[in-house]
């Protein structure tokens, strides 16, 4: 193989993991709670962007009962954000409709301020209920354009 096409494979094969990166971190985003039980359920937590950044932040919830695996239709979650500096909670339904993927229960909701934020999940259920909490860090947004695998795509064709 010439230097060149060598230099071309590569440049392809980098390009293939960054295709398939954004993919399937379009497909949920990062495991914050994987698996925690609730009554007789599990539920898994994904955030995105990954990593969370100040903009559009993106909670969605699978739950499912814990023996069956069979995902859990009438559910009633609720998300409160509480930032760790002490500024006041907001709270956002989580529901199917807001969810891409009607497996999952999703919430959509601005984060304006960089920093530590407490995020608890309140789960009701016919079966039962819970709270699930964890810790983010939210990064303040910068240029996309260089984590974009379309431009590194286009970078590589010229």
């Amino acid at each position: 193989m010439r230097p060149s096409q060598l230099t071309r494979a590569v440049i392809a094969g980098l390009l293939v993991v960054l295709v398939t990166t954004w993919s399937a971190a379009a497909n949920g985003g990062q495991v914050q709670v994987a698996n925690y039980p609730i009554g007789p359920y599990d539920i898994t937590v994904f955030t995105s962007p990954t990593p969370l950044q100040t903009g559009t932040v993106d909670v969605s919830v699978l739950l499912q009962h814990r023996e069956t695996k069979a995902i859990v239709d009438d559910a009633q979650i609720v998300l409160t954000i509480e930032p760790v500096s002490g500024s006041p909670s907001r709270q956002y339904p989580v529901t199917r409709e807001q969810a891409t993927n009607k497996l999952y229960y999703a919430a959509e909701f601005p984060v304006d301020q960089p920093g530590s934020y407490r995020m608890r999940l309140d789960v009701r259920a016919p079966e039962g209920a819970g709270v699930v909490e964890f810790d983010v860090t939210v990064e303040r947004a910068g240029s996309s354009l260089w984590r974009s695998w379309w431009f590194w795509g286009a970078v590589i064709l010229l």
